[in-house]
């Protein structure tokens, strides 16, 4: 299961105070290193990084973040924004050492997949493809279905590998309807179906906005999405118990052979006093 780490995105307020958009505006290394390492040691596969909300100021910032993470961490990077001119500073600046970096994200809107595309091709990224378009994000989950299909096939035939494909069918609220969380399943097994080889990733927390316990809900949408095929999550890796259960399920689909990861990290203490 590949893992996004999410907690280094300057939209997220702890106890309501901006306190990642203050430290990324304040160029605070030493908290974003620790965030950054944080997140690796509890089983983040990526680290995401997302300075979206300083605008004007992004593709300074979305530099930095790259140079200022990858100085702690060799995890690889995913870089969160619709920009391409902090897109690409960001990947300019980005140690292919580590591995190959992720785009998050392109969508089918023809402004950001013209913008989004090149980048792609040139660095040769992974990419999330978010199932949305110049009509915008359609609550109706066959037209979203029907965007990603589109999406995945323009990319392919663009000479995107499948393999570097992360479909993100969008997650809803579930406070929005009662039929959200399920539709958001279909179309995770609809696409794993008719494209295998490809991914499918999702922001779990989404889900969960505006509800009481939210995390409770996340862990369950987790569990339920990789049910039916879903391999990567946006998710923040500091939840012990959620990637206990993101092991233990791996090792129940039978995702970890003779469920030796699932053995090791708890030889490593991971799962004491859960």
């Amino acid at each position: 299961m590949l893992i996004v780490g999410e907690r280094i995105n300057t939209s997220r307020k702890v106890k309501g105070e901006p306190v990642i958009e203050n430290a990324v505006a304040s160029r605070d290394a030493a908290f974003i290193q620790k965030l950054a390492k944080d997140q690796v040691d509890a089983g983040a596969t990526y680290v995401d990084l997302n300075c979206g909300t300083l605008r004007e100021d992004e593709p300074e910032s979305l530099e930095w973040l790259t140079k200022t993470v990858q100085s702690s961490v060799d995890a690889p990077l995913t870089f969160d924004s619709p920009n391409p001119v902090a897109v690409e500073r960001a990947l300019a600046a980005y140690d292919t050492g580590r591995g190959q970096p992720m785009i998050n994200s392109i969508t089918a809107e023809s402004g950001r997949y013209e913008g989004i595309l090149p980048l792609v091709q040139k660095y040769k990224t992974k990419v999330i493809a978010l199932a949305m378009d110049d009509s915008g994000i359609q609550s109706d989950p066959e037209k979203r279905l029907t965007v990603a299909r589109d999406l995945v096939k323009r990319l392919t035939d663009a000479g995107v590998p499948l393999d570097d494909i992360y479909v993100d069918p969008l997650t809803f609220p579930i406070g929005t309807g009662s039929d959200v969380g399920v539709a958001m399943l279909e179309i995770i097994s609809d696409l794993m179906n008719e494209f295998p080889g490809v991914h499918t990733i999702a922001g779990i927390s989404n889900v969960s906005h505006g509800m009481p316990a939210r995390k409770i809900l996340n862990q369950a949408m987790t569990i339920l999405a990789m049910d039916r095929g879903m391999d990567a999550a946006i998710i923040d890796p500091m939840d012990r118990y959620l990637m206990a259960l993101v092991a233990a399920t791996e090792a129940i689909l039978g995702r970890d052979e003779f469920s030796m990861n699932y053995i090791t990290l708890s030889r490593e203490g991971r799962f004491e006093g859960l």
